[in-house]
């Protein structure tokens, strides 16, 4: 033991050590300086002995700390003894300022198990009574107090003592009560009570807390040092733990959801009661741990308030909901919890106890009958003294008009209290997966090996016979979109696979697929013994697949079918018909006002023409799914470009709801990075990139191809494995009209990878999208003289050089990219090819990616064959030669495909309208290409309504129905 004092002389100082009411250390000792090394001999020694297999005085010494006083000599009277005076300054502490103490919580020495525990403390001696502000020392010049504890146990106790070693221990601190019925005075007793697992079989013991105080000014209630009850029911002054009790408000389960920052910001400073002190107790045996499980799963802890007065009190009780604690891994619940008024029914209901202390003889009614605020029934809110007017409400019924359960609180809410328990150990703890090391592996897969092939199912490194199913359909629908122009050795891919090695058939021959095919599909180590054995292998395993391929290419198709309203909707929009998309799409909503993913995809239609109208679509598809990650997402990009810290919560909703989705990770680190908090960018940058190093599977990621939500008119930009994360959230970006986001991520591309013929086509799409086409022209031929021709920058020039009114250029254009990939540049680029191409490159479009206007146009195309001949002999079919017969009955199948595809194609009903029989339909389809916003002229009209010739009036042969002349009408049925 050692007492050393900063800056002093040393001095002589009497102490005095206790705990639990024993007196362990009564004597003088002398202080060393600030420089001075410490003695290794002892100064002064004291004993406690204890029986470990007293449960019950273990208890009690887990709520009492160990307790250090010194008082310098110089202060005591020479005429007694200094123990005597020293004594008497303690329980006499105004008389003297000089006393110092501090607490030491020693349950840890008591829980041990070593034959010898030892135990050493360091700590800063505390004035009891706090000096004014004049005579304040700061920290470090504070006495400071080293102390060594050493603990011997007797083998013969050996049992007890494995029982404290394995004992949980459970505290229970009393913060405060806020909005209290009545205010604070200090005439009235502040008690409250609740209740601590015993040591054996017994019900739980009550435990109270007396005296509760006044709130002090700079009393924080989620930041502070909490006091020993123990010391304070004894009337002890210095009472303060070593522990700090330190949260936030967000830490606090509200499950009432009081309004705690309204309450602590001292609305109502003469209403709050404080005790900031707690109790603790030991849970001795297995039995304790297993009985407050039970417990707390089917009751609540009890919690008791009284307020005593001359006059009378109140009684109030609140019910601690400590379900959380039953969690793996939690030990710590803080709860802020409504007091009601006493009920002992209740209390039997919800906490399975009776009442804990004997309630006020003479509450007042529960049941009144509230009236408007009067200086009587209503507690005042004015800054004066309310001593008068808590003199007339205590213990006097409340009597107003209206029946109602009358609130515990001072205003129209209830009283609350804050409480923390806390516990040694959690009840139940977290669950760590064994490690399985190298060789557990290695002797779980001999075994599988010695398992018949046909009913083995490795999943753990390799795929599933469906697996590869999904590869090679993966494969055809790529080489189904490659353009070949009548390059037939695709078309014939089919039968080619089956039959033949031809150039398609080793494409789509993925070694590592025949590899994982091996490992599933034969025992590899019989293979193993020579070169030629395994090759034999191979080629066997090469046979396998490729039946397989071919089975499933022959086979069902599979995937969700899309409906044929939405396939329209995005046909539309992908082909920048925005007026008829959004018609459609508005169809859709009012059919399906529910379906979140249709409210979002009219948003991003209207965000080319009507950004407000987008807004509000957004917000009804975030009501409906706000987890879906293309809502968040375009949400939390349109709300950057107004307010960039209110799109933040979107943006981390990310994160948390799609955690190996990396585009989404590189998006959230581009938006940090353009605030300007580049360690949290930086940060999330290196998560994004460790998940691509893991390679862990991804969440199915939204296709951006033609019929998907995420397609859109432009050449794709070509993303490749192993590019930067930042060209695939550009793109992505892009599709949803997050322009600003987009730039950025561009940005961060330039500055860490430089130009690349990608680059400017997403920087050119940035201008193209914002409306400036001779910034994005620029930016492209920029990319021409660095790069070269190619074929999908080409595309987007013609596309700009269209909007400007460059006809020629355009053409130009489009006959420099050679083939284009989208639907929407090979319409466009029809007109600069010769007519026998034209028919070639429709008809492989709508193979490729059928659409209403794919088939439209081939079906004008197959009408050009028609032009020369009259509009009565098209519509009769006379004086035609087979072959304009032919292009006639192609045109009307393909204006028929393009209905089926979309209802309101207003220029497949024209078609129609000019080529079919009899008038009767060729008006009603001229009526419906009117309604779908195609234009209809008088002279159209007149032409199908005159009569047929091919009718009962002038052929035989003919159905009656098919007549449409006055001769006939008598005769129809």
């Amino acid at each position: 033991m050692s007492l050393r004092l900063a800056d002093q002389d040393p001095k002589h100082f009497a102490i005095k050590v206790t705990f639990f009411d024993q007196l362990l250390v009564h004597a003088i000792i002398k202080s060393i300086g600030a420089k001075d090394e410490e003695s290794t001999n002892s100064i002064a020694n004291g004993t406690l002995s204890y029986d470990p297999s007293d449960y019950e005085k273990m208890c009690l010494y887990a709520d009492c700390p160990l307790v250090v006083h010194i008082q310098p000599l110089r202060n005591i009277d020479t005429s007694k003894s200094s123990a005597a005076q020293l004594e008497q300054s303690i329980l006499n502490p105004p008389k003297t300022r000089n006393i110092s103490c501090c607490n030491v919580d020693i349950l840890s020495i008591f829980l041990g198990m070593e034959d010898k525990q030892k135990m050493c403390i360091k700590k800063r001696m505390e004035p009891i009574v706090e000096p004014s502000m004049m005579h304040r020392k700061s920290w470090d010049t504070l006495p400071l107090l080293t102390m060594e504890l050493t603990a011997e146990r007797h083998s013969l106790n050996i049992t007890h003592h494995k029982a404290l070693r394995d004992a949980n221990w459970m505290k229970v601190t009393l913060v405060a009560c806020y909005n209290m019925f009545v205010p604070f005075e200090k005439d009235f007793v502040y008690t409250a009570a609740s209740k601590l697992p015993s040591h054996g079989e017994n019900p739980p013991g009550v435990v109270t807390y007396s005296s509760g105080y006044r709130e002090p000014r700079r009393f924080n209630c989620v930041n502070f040092y909490p006091k020993w009850e123990s010391l304070r029911s004894t009337g002890e002054s210095f009472t303060q733990s070593d522990q700090k009790l330190q949260c936030s408000l967000q830490d606090v389960h509200n499950e009432d959801n009081i309004d705690l920052s309204y309450y602590l910001k001292r609305i109502l400073p003469y209403h709050t009661s404080v005790w900031a002190s707690f109790h603790r107790t030991l849970m001795l045996r297995e039995s304790a741990d297993a009985w407050l499980w039970n417990h707390l799963r089917n009751y609540k802890w009890p919690v008791e308030v009284h307020i005593y007065g001359e006059s009378g009190g109140y009684s109030f009780m609140a019910f601690l909901n400590l379900f959380q604690l039953l969690f793996p891994g939690e030990q710590t619940i803080r709860l802020a919890v409504p007091l009601q008024w006493v009920n002992p029914t209740l209390m039997m209901k919800e906490c399975g106890c009776d009442l804990l202390l004997t309630p006020n003889e003479k509450p007042p009614s529960v049941m009144v009958e509230r009236a408007p605020p009067s200086p009587v029934a209503a507690i005042p809110r004015a800054s004066k003294s309310s001593r008068a007017v808590t003199d007339s409400t205590v213990g006097t019924s409340v009597t107003t008009t209206i029946g109602q359960t009358r609130a515990t609180g001072a205003d129209e809410n209830d009283a609350f209290i804050i409480v923390e328990v806390r516990l040694g150990r959690p009840l139940k703890g977290v669950v760590k997966p064994p490690r399985v090391i190298k060789d557990e592996l290695s002797a779980m897969l001999q075994e599988m090996e010695k398992e018949s092939p046909k009913s083995r199912f490795c999943t753990g490194r390799g795929q599933l016979e469906e697996d590869w199913h999904k590869t090679v359909r993966t494969a055809v629908n790529s080489l189904r979109k490659v353009p070949y122009y009548g390059a037939t050795e695709f078309c014939t891919f089919n039968r080619q696979l089956s039959e033949t090695r031809t150039r398609v058939e080793l494409t789509t021959s993925f070694w590592q697929d025949a590899a994982i095919f091996i490992n599933n599909s034969f025992v590899v180590q019989q293979y193993l013994h020579s070169d030629e054995v395994f090759e034999e292998l191979v080629m066997m395993a090469q046979a396998c697949l490729m039946k397989s391929a071919c089975g499933m290419l022959l086979g069902p198709a599979y995937g969700q079918e899309v409906d044929t309203a939405v396939k329209a909707a995005r046909h539309a929009r992908q082909m920048q018909d925005t007026v008829h998309s959004m018609e459609l799409y508005l169809k859709l909503v009012v059919d399906k006002p529910r379906n979140a993913d249709y409210w979002r995809e009219l948003s991003t239609c209207l965000k080319d023409f009507d950004r407000d109208w987008a807004n509000v679509c957004l917000n009804k598809s975030v009501v409906l799914n706000p987890r879906h990650p293309l809502t968040l997402l375009s949400k939390g990009a349109m709300l950057f470009e107004e307010n960039p810290l209110a799109a933040e919560p979107f943006f981390i909703a990310l994160l948390a709801f799609n955690p190996v989705w990396t585009t989404v990770w590189t998006i959230t680190s581009v938006y940090f990075y353009k605030r300007e908090m580049y360690h949290v960018a930086d940060t999330i940058m290196k998560f994004a990139e460790k998940v691509r190093g893991e390679r862990c599977p991804e969440e199915a990621r939204f296709r951006r191809s033609w019929e998907h939500e995420l397609g859109d008119w432009w050449d794709s930009t070509p993303l490749l494995p192993g590019m930067c994360a930042y060209y695939d959230a550009a793109d992505l970006l892009l599709r949803l009209r997050a322009i600003p986001l987009a730039e950025v991520c561009m940005a961060r591309v330039l500055s860490v990878y430089g130009e690349t013929a990608p680059y400017y086509h997403l920087i050119a799409l940035c201008c193209r999208l914002r409306g400036n086409f001779k910034e994005a022209i620029c930016h492209l031929n920029i990319a021409f003289s660095k790069f070269g021709e190619i074929n999908y920058l080409r595309t987007l020039e013609a596309e700009c050089q269209h909007r400007l009114g460059n006809i020629n250029k355009a053409i130009e254009s489009f006959a420099k990219a050679g083939c284009c990939n989208g639907s929407f540049s090979i319409l466009m680029s029809l007109a600069c090819g010769d007519n026998q191409r034209a028919r070639t490159i429709l008809v492989d479009l709508v193979r490729r990616q059928t659409s209403a206007y794919a088939w439209t146009a081939l079906a004008e195309d197959w009408m050009k064959g028609l032009v020369g001949i009259s509009e009565k002999d098209i519509k009769d079919s006379i004086n035609m030669t087979m072959q304009q017969l032919t292009a006639k009955s192609c045109a009307i199948a393909s204006a028929i495909q393009a209905l089926k595809v979309d209802r309101r194609a207003g220029k497949a009903w024209a078609i129609l309208g000019r080529v079919v029989n009899p008038s009767a339909r060729r008006l009603y389809c001229l009526q419906m290409a009117n309604m779908c916003g195609w234009e209809v002229s008088d002279k159209e009209v007149d032409t199908a309504t005159l009569p047929s010739k091919y009718s009962l009036c002038f052929g035989v042969a003919t159905a009656l129905r098919e007549c449409r002349c006055d001769m006939c009408e008598n005769t129809r049925v």
